[in-house]
C-alpha cells in the first residue's frame, strides 16, 4: 500500500482504473487501482482452478492475451487446442515455459490463417474428427492493427527457419512426443503453404502512410483501406462465428454439465460510452457485431447449456503509434495474466453453476451496459 498525489500532471484527479473512485492509496502491484480494487485482482488473478478432462480451443494462441490464456488452463489441467498463423513460433515460445514438461502432451498447436475463410470452416470438420468433444471455445484471434509487409515477410520467414531447426532436432522432437502431435494444419501439415485469396495479399491495402507515426487505429474512416476492413471482419466476427455454429454439435458431446463460448471482445465495441471518437471504425465495428453474437445467439445456446459471454480482457496493450507511445510515458494499469484471468473467469465461476451467465458483457469480473 502507497500514497500518491490527489491529482496527475494535467491536475485531474487521480482514479482508480475500475471503480473511478478518487485513487490517493493505490495498490502495491496495481498502480492504476485502488486498494481494495487491486486486492480484488490479485485475488482472482493468482486463483488456481481444476480444468482437468476439459478441452478447450484458444484461437490467437501465440502471443499476448490469447499465449497467457492457453497457458492458464494448460495449468489448470485442461486439453488446450491452439491456433495461429505461425504455429512453430508458438511452440518455441511455450517450450520456453519451465512448466512445459507437465503439459506438453496436452497442447496441440495449429497453423491456420482466419483471413482463408474456407480453411476455417475445414479446421472445424477437422476438430469433430480428431477430437472426442470441445467445452470451452475462446475466439480470442483478432486483427486490430495490420501488419506491414515488412514485418509479415520477416514472420513467414522465421516461421521456415523455426520448423527446419525442429525437424532437424531429434532430441527436441523425442522430449516433445512427436512434433506431429503439436503441430497439425488444417489442411494437412501444409505449413509452407503462405498463399492467401488475392484480395489478402499482404501488398495491397495498407494505408497510404503506414509508418511508425500512422496506423490504422489513429485513422479516419476514410484512410482505412477495403481490405484491411474486410480482414478484420473476417479474423473478429466471420471466423468466431463459423467456429461457434460448426462445432456446436461437438461440444453438446461433452460430458460436463456446463459449456463456455468467451468472445473476447473490447471497449470498442460497447455503445453504451459517453465519448466515441471517429477513429478505428473498422475494429469498433468488429467487436459490436462480436458483442451482438453473443446476446443473440446466447438465447439459443443456453437451451443447450452452452453459455456465451463476451468478456473485456482489460487495457493491456498499445495500439497508438510509435511516436504517440514515445512522446508521452503510459503506464497500463493491467497485463496479460490479468486478461487472461478475466477471460477464464465466467469458465470458473459457471463450471458448476446452475445458471451461468450467459448473453452479457463482461469488464473487470462485472457485467456492463452493451
Amino acid at each position: 500500500m502507497k500514497k500518491q498525489e490527489d491529482t496527475n500532471e494535467n491536475g485531474r484527479t487521480r482514479r482508480c482504473y475500475i471503480c473511478k473512485e478518487p485513487n490517493t492509496v493505490v495498490h502495491e502491484h496495481y498502480i492504476k487501482l485502488c486498494q481494495p480494487c487491486g486486492e480484488y485482482n490479485e485475488k482472482k488473478r493468482l486463483a488456481i482452478h481444476n480444468l482437468e478432462s476439459s478441452i478447450a480451443l484458444v484461437t490467437g494462441g501465440r502471443t499476448k492475451i490469447g499465449y497467457y490464456t492457453a497457458l492458464r488452463l494448460l495449468r489448470d489441467g485442461a486439453r488446450v487446442i491452439l491456433t495461429t498463423r505461425f504455429p512453430y513460433d508458438a511452440l518455441q515460445r511455450y517450450i520456453k515455459e519451465p512448466d512445459f514438461p507437465n503439459w506438453k502432451d496436452r497442447i496441440h498447436i495449429y497453423g491456420l490463417d482466419f483471413r482463408q475463410i474456407e480453411r476455417v470452416e475445414m479446421f472445424a470438420h477437422y476438430l469433430d474428427k480428431e477430437f472426442p468433444y470441445i467445452d470451452i471455445i475462446i475466439n480470442n484471434a483478432a486483427q486490430t492493427v495490420r501488419m506491414s509487409p515488412e514485418e509479415y515477410t520477416a514472420l513467414q520467414i522465421n516461421e521456415v527457419e523455426l520448423q527446419k531447426q525442429m525437424i532437424g532436432n531429434q532430441q527436441l522432437i523425442a522430449d516433445s512426443t512427436t512434433i506431429s502431435h503439436f503441430l497439425k494444419s488444417a489442411d494437412e501439415n501444409e505449413i509452407n503453404d503462405f498463399q492467401h485469396l488475392q484480395l489478402m495479399n499482404q501488398e495491397m491495402g495498407m494505408l497510404a502512410h503506414h509508418t511508425p507515426l500512422h496506423n490504422s487505429w489513429t485513422a479516419q474512416s476514410h484512410q482505412i483501406s477495403i481490405v484491411e476492413m474486410l480482414e478484420v471482419q473476417l479474423i473478429n466476427v466471420t471466423a468466431p462465428f463459423l467456429l461457434n455454429t460448426k462445432l456446436k454439435e461437438m461440444m453438446l458431446r461433452s460430458p460436463h454439465q456446463n459449456r463456455f463460448i468467451v468472445n473476447v471482445s473490447a471497449a470498442e465495441g460497447k455503445f453504451n460510452m459517453k465519448r466515441k471518437g471517429g477513429y478505428h471504425i473498422h475494429t469498433n465495428m468488429a467487436k459490436a457485431s462480436l458483442n451482438m453474437m453473443t446476446l443473440t445467439m446466447s438465447k439459443e445456446y443456453k437451451k443447450h447449456r452452452i453459455f456465451i459471454t463476451s468478456v473485456d480482457p482489460g487495457w493491456v496493450s498499445n495500439q497508438f503509434p510509435e511516436h504517440v507511445q514515445t512522446s508521452r510515458e503510459i503506464i497500463l494499469p493491467l497485463d496479460f495474466n490479468d486478461a487472461a484471468a478475466r477471460i477464464c473467469d465466467p469458465i470458473y465461476e459457471g463450471s458448476e453453476a446452475e445458471r451461468p451467465l450467459t448473453g452479457v458483457f463482461l469488464k473487470d469480473y462485472m457485467q456492463v451496459d452493451w
